[in-house]
């Protein structure tokens, strides 16, 4: 019985003409599997954080979906009360900033849901300087837990949101971010008038 024509002992010959094919071959390979999973990774952090802000149109209104919100105000607060007759203060070199905003929605209100009832938005201070202040309780120890504004659904609400920051933070933009929604977000200016 006679060999095959142009196969070595074992197959060399096959591997010896095709080798810079397969090189090529797994390289394309490679290079498929990298773009995608960079095009994976990409889309991940791009919807789990806030990228896309929506400004506050004349009136100082912004729009995400069915939901419109306005920053009402922000003013320094000295203290509050912590509820149990005490005074809760910003510690030296800190400010406690109160932020009221409104929030309006047009959609119709249906039935309500377990998980529409614990919606509710994240409220940051961004100063002139970029860096982001989350309002809440974790903040600073003490200070009374206020409900975040719900941003989803049929609602109408005014809320105020309590931050502290440097001494040194200038608000320059307060962002309302409902994790449902990302990366949408308010964009909400800080104007002369709402300090």
């Amino acid at each position: 019985m006679g060999r095959l024509s142009g196969v070595g002992a074992g197959g060399v010959g096959w591997r010896r003409a095709n080798r810079w094919w397969l090189v090529v071959l797994v390289v394309a390979l490679a290079a498929l599997g990298a773009l995608t999973w960079r095009s994976d990774a990409v889309q991940g952090w791009w919807a789990s954080e806030p990228h896309r802000g929506h400004t506050a149109d004349d009136e100082g209104w912004a729009q995400v979906g069915d939901v419109r919100a306005r920053l009402a105000g922000t003013e320094v607060v000295d203290w509050l009360d912590d509820g149990y007759d005490g005074r809760v203060e910003a510690p030296d070199g800190y400010t406690l900033w109160a932020v009221d905003l409104s929030v309006r929605s047009d959609a119709t209100p249906g039935p309500a849901s377990a998980e529409e009832a614990y919606s509710a938005c994240e409220v940051v201070l961004v100063d002139t300087s970029g860096r982001q202040f989350t309002a809440g309780a974790s903040s600073l120890p003490g200070m009374p837990v206020t409900d975040s504004p719900v941003c989803t659904g049929a609602v109408s609400s005014r809320a105020t949101q309590y931050v502290l920051t440097p001494d040194d933070a200038e608000p320059a933009e307060v962002r309302l971010v409902e994790p449902e929604l990302l990366p949408d977000y308010w964009s909400l200016p800080v104007t002369a008038g709402s300090g």
